[in-house]
């Protein structure tokens, strides 16, 4: 009897990643596919690469990538040489082939590479153009996208096309997007940084759009999860958020200073905040009388053993508050969000000051 599943053969991929979160995203690939996805490696900063010999749409589960490119290597002395008969062919019909795997046929086009504004690479953009009858994507990237580097291992140069028609990142649930709202990917990070008990109640202190709590529901369904928040707007836009995502009634919307909140004491067995970096929201002054506030509000809400998970690009301020509180560093990580530098804290109650 014929194997209804046929084999497929093992093709290498790139995984686009926040630079200083790879490990979450090598670890999920472990998880998901084990021995599937093979010879996972760091190949620098916010990227990672493996070999993987499933279809390549279960890589659009993946939670912890910005997004996915197949590999694809041409035996070529430069960019030029694509616009060449059989490379040219060739090109196209990956293209149209990852385009025909989307939901909906693409509508733009881009080329990221280094070069991008040469001539040649401006006449091979266009050339792509006029043979996919696509338009120029405003953003330079596009629904189909592609990028074009130099092979590192081997002569030659290496296409990687995006095998989705939007970046992983940017989650359909997303229907409200809010000035300063948190990357989904790092969300879900936070949501990794420690383990929890099923029945575990999880409170999100200045929440905004309810990212972290809808990537807590959604790989951990098993919680009480409750946003505090006292924008009307971004409650608002996080409710919206969460129904869109199928967990609407499982998060507690509550409009409240997150600083004074309603809930009881010792309530909390995980604590989130996603606090304001004093850029697109807030001020560094505001920050100063909001930090201390809401680590005190913390400490009143945590139960004993309760992690405090934040995330801020107010590091200095942070560490001084801290020296005030009953709140020390378990662990950090340093990430990097479009041009900013921010850190991932999780904190525990020193019990020398409790």
């Amino acid at each position: 009897m014929n194997n209804p599943r046929r084999k497929i053969k093992s093709r290498v991929f790139e995984a686009e990643v926040i630079p200083g979160l790879e490990s979450f995203a090598i670890d999920e690939l472990h998880d998901r596919f084990g021995a599937e996805a093979s010879k996972v490696r760091r190949v620098r900063a916010g990227f990672i690469r493996f070999r993987f010999s499933e279809p390549a749409q279960l890589l659009l589960a993946l939670r912890s990538v910005i997004a996915v490119y197949q590999v694809h290597h041409f035996v070529i002395p430069r960019p030029k040489a694509l616009l060449g008969h059989e490379h040219f062919a060739r090109l196209t019909k990956i293209l149209n082939e990852t385009a025909q795997s989307f939901a909906e046929p693409p509508r733009t086009f881009g080329i990221g590479a280094a070069g991008a504004r040469t001539s040649v690479m401006r006449r091979l953009h266009q050339a792509l153009l006029d043979k996919l009858n696509l338009a120029p994507a405003e953003d330079g990237k596009g629904e189909l996208f592609v990028r074009l580097q130099p092979k590192r291992e081997a002569q030659g140069w290496e296409l990687l096309i995006r095998i989705s028609q939007r970046p992983l990142s940017a989650r359909a649930y997303r229907v409200v997007n809010m000035p300063g709202s948190l990357n989904a990917t790092a969300a879900y990070a936070m949501t990794q940084l420690e383990s929890l008990d099923n029945g575990a109640t999880v409170v999100n202190l200045c929440s905004g759009a309810s990212t972290i709590l809808i990537e807590q529901a959604l790989v951990q369904p098993q919680h009480q999860l409750i946003a505090i928040d006292c924008s009307e707007t971004a409650l608002s836009a996080g409710a919206r958020n969460a129904s869109a995502s199928g967990i609407g009634h499982r998060i507690l919307h509550i409009q409240a200073d997150a600083g004074q909140s309603p809930l009881p004491s010792h309530s909390a067995d995980r604590l989130y905040a996603d606090l304001p970096f004093g850029h697109h929201v807030g001020s560094h002054e505001t920050n100063r009388r909001l930090y201390p506030a809401i680590l005190e509000e913390a400490e009143r809400l945590a139960r004993s053993r309760a992690p405090f998970i934040i995330l801020t690009h107010e590091v200095k301020l942070l560490r001084r508050c801290l020296q005030q509180s009953s709140w020390a560093i378990s662990s950090e990580i340093r990430i990097n969000l479009r041009g900013l530098h921010p850190r991932v804290f999780v904190l525990r109650r020193n019990s020398t000051r409790i």
